[in-house]
This record gives C-alpha cells, structure tokens and sequence, in this order.
C-alpha cells in the first residue's frame, strides 16, 4: 500500500490498519518515497504445499509458534 504525507497527517488510523494487518505502508511525499512502516513482526509468507512440505514435526511446529507468539507479546 501507499500513502501521501498528507493522508498520514489526515487519517492516520486508516494509513496504519493495513500495518496491523501484517501490510508494510510507504509513505510518500511530492511522488517520492520518504519512509516505510511495517509491521514490528516478521510476516512468512508461503503456500499451503510449501508448508505442508517442511521437515518438521508437529511438537516443533508448535514450538516454534509458542516461541513465536512469546516474542510477539514480550
């Protein structure tokens, strides 16, 4: 997603709620690009065979997710 200086300064919460929803937003000014907000997690993206497809069992899949989620609330 993009957004312009100005529609950060005018609504900030809708700029911000594709950031919550796991969506880096660059912020432009004048056409050009002065930042990028992401999200302060990182987002994994893949296929649903790719993970079907992982060597790893369930007790560290749900070990990872644990540790994950800790992360994430700490």
């Amino acid at each position: 997603m993009q957004s312009t200086l100005t529609e950060v300064h005018r609504n900030t919460k809708r700029v911000f709620r594709p950031v919550q929803n796991g969506q880096p937003v660059r912020i432009t000014e004048h056409g050009k690009t002065i930042a990028r907000i992401s999200p302060d997690y990182p987002i994994v993206t893949m296929s649903a065979d790719e993970f079907r497809a992982l060597p790893i069992s369930d007790e560290e899949l749900n070990s990872a997710i644990n540790d994950a989620l800790a992360e994430i609330r700490a």
